[in-house]
């Protein structure tokens, strides 16, 4: 034998780009009024690949005009989802979805990313992550 070819076929995993939450489970895991559900899947949709969304008054009305509802609503859905920390306030109009709860990217980068749910006896579950560290590298920011 002069010459001897091995050929490995190997199948990676492939997941298009996606944001995946469960509503349901943050409303109820943050105690938010189910109705804000809708509002806050479509501050889901703003949110780019660094978990960071833009909330400026044009965008806000975009939004709002898309749900049909006021911009006053709007904001105070923005308050509550701050003040329950499933946003983080940035900057003026720029919050951070809290990244223990969401994530926006390729397979590649959030298959990598680690979530423990633990349930406890009670029946409330905590939800853990690395993303909250990942973050604070990227921004440098501490929240």
């Amino acid at each position: 034998v002069l010459n001897e070819t091995v050929r490995k076929s190997f199948l990676i995993e492939r997941e298009p780009d996606y944001v995946k939450l469960y509503l349901e489970d943050i409303s109820r895991l943050k105690d938010v009024p189910q109705g804000m559900n809708k509002v806050l899947f479509e501050l889901m949709k703003a949110i780019n690949y660094n978990g960071i969304i833009m909330a400026y008054k044009p965008v806000k009305e975009l939004m709002a005009n898309n749900m049909g509802i006021s911009v006053n609503y709007l904001n105070k859905c923005i308050n509550e989802f701050y003040a329950k920390g499933i946003l983080i306030r940035y900057a003026r109009g720029v919050y951070i979805a809290d990244p223990n709860l969401f994530a926006k990217g390729s397979w590649k980068d959030i298959q990598n990313l680690r979530l423990v749910i633990e349930y406890n006896q009670n029946g409330t579950r905590s939800l853990k992550s690395n993303v909250s560290e990942e973050m604070k590298k990227q921004l440098k920011i501490n929240f």
